[in-house]
């Protein structure tokens, strides 16, 4: 029983130095394909490996975003982030260069416009008065499509007359 045990060891022994000899195949294979990629030598060591690849992305993104090659990641969300704003601001009129807050401003500013001219408002007005225009506009809007009148100058006819007759 004790030559059976040894065998059995023995040869389990060998399928697991046959396994690990099969992980070390597919882990260099990983290594020499990625590492190739990021420009990296057959010798480096997994962390040189990683940076090179890390360094490589970096460069890539940097020129999607249009920023130098060697930029810092720092460098890269600034130069996303100013592509974005000039966009924006272009978009909107402001001006070149603009910060967020004259963009804001801006947008604020052309919303008053366009909503509040159509109430009679103005620019200028505070929020809490364009929307007193627009509500006053809007219940003119709905007094004459429901045919009231004015309370002040003249009552709304009676409609209990007519449904007696």
């Amino acid at each position: 029983m004790a030559e059976k045990e040894t065998k059995g060891t023995a040869e389990e022994r060998k399928q697991g130095e046959d396994w690990a000899a099969i992980g070390r195949r597919i882990e260099a294979q990983i290594k020499r394909d990625l590492g190739g990629w990021a420009g990296a030598e057959e010798s480096d060591s997994w962390e040189e490996v990683g940076h090179k690849a890390e360094t490589r992305v970096r460069g890539k993104v940097a020129s999607e975003i249009g920023a130098a090659p060697d930029a810092s990641w720092e460098e890269i969300a600034r130069s996303a982030e100013q592509k974005v704003r000039s966009g924006i601001a272009s978009e909107v009129g402001a001006e070149e260069g603009a910060e967020w807050g004259d963009i804001g401003r801006r947008i604020e500013t052309d919303i008053k416009t366009s909503v509040g001219a159509w109430a009679g408002a103005s620019a200028e007005d505070t929020w809490a008065t364009i929307g007193n225009r627009i509500a006053g506009k809007i219940q003119n809007i709905l007094d004459d499509a429901l045919g009231v009148k004015d309370k002040n100058t003249e009552k709304a006819p009676d409609t209990t007359e007519a449904q007696e007759e």
